[in-house]
């Protein structure tokens, strides 16, 4: 089996599941349900500025986790066109 295709699939096991997590807790967040993340308290936060500067924060990530999922499909399509010549 070619390295690429071994990364490929590395990648999907790991960063499809990954990418899932994040969006379920970033929409946990932006819904305003507690999750695990609160350092084991299920108690809603008092201050609601900083769960939107909270949401504000892992939506920033997610914009920059995708634009890496981009880079990484784009470099991926580079490897596989090299080895087909």
């Amino acid at each position: 089996m070619p390295p690429e295709f071994i990364v490929t699939i590395v990648f999907i096991a790991v960063g499809i599941p990954v990418l899932a997590g994040t969006l379920i807790k970033l929409a946990k967040i932006i819904k305003g349900e507690p999750t695990s993340s609160n350092f084991g308290s299920d108690k809603k936060s008092k201050n609601p500025t900083s769960d939107r500067h909270e949401a504000e924060i892992v939506q920033e990530i997610n914009q920059l986790v995708t634009r890496l999922e981009k880079r990484i499909e784009s470099l991926e399509t580079i490897v596989l066109d090299q080895t087909k010549r």
